[in-house]
């Protein structure tokens, strides 16, 4: 069984996953277009190394120093921390999919508030929805084998009749 602690710890690992996922990927978009813009403005100003060593470590080091990408990048490496601890203490059938399924509906949340297009966004929302349901189903399970030992199925084992 889960507690309350450990509950929002997971949570929480999900929001930090699922959020930082689309500000990575829109901030490597954009480093992306601005790299080859400045690549475009080199080549049309004369002046191109040939695609040397020198052009490579500069656009580089411009990835490294753009906020948009480090800066999601480790707040998601601190959920990965976050997961990591809270493994040590809560039971692993429910921790990985109340992680992944909470990343996966903070970041259609974030993705949506971002204004990221959804090409088709009823089939999004019913995903999300079955997703949470499958999480719920797991997490019922767990706690009613842990409250009274194996689930009664009306199967008498003894004698194999229902």
């Amino acid at each position: 069984m889960l507690s309350a602690t450990e509950a929002l710890s997971l949570i929480l690992v999900g929001a930090f996953w699922g959020c930082t996922n689309p500000l990575m990927r829109k901030g490597f978009v954009e480093a992306k277009s601005a790299a080859e813009k400045c690549a475009h403005n080199n080549t049309v100003d004369g002046n191109d190394d040939g695609g040397g060593v020198k052009s490579f470590i500069i656009a580089k080091l411009t990835l490294l120093a753009n906020v948009k990408i480090w800066l999601p990048y480790l707040t998601n490496q601190l959920g990965s921390l976050l997961y990591y601890k809270t493994l040590a203490s809560s039971n692993l059938t429910l921790s990985v999919p109340i992680c992944n399924a909470t990343a996966m509906v903070f970041s259609s949340i974030t993705s949506a508030i971002m204004g990221e297009r959804v090409n088709q966004p009823g089939q999004a929302a019913l995903g999300v929805i079955l997703v949470l349901a499958g999480v719920s189903i797991c997490m019922y399970s767990s706690e009613e084998q842990a409250m009274g030992g194996d689930i009664d199925h009306g199967i008498d084992m003894q004698h194999g009749e229902l």
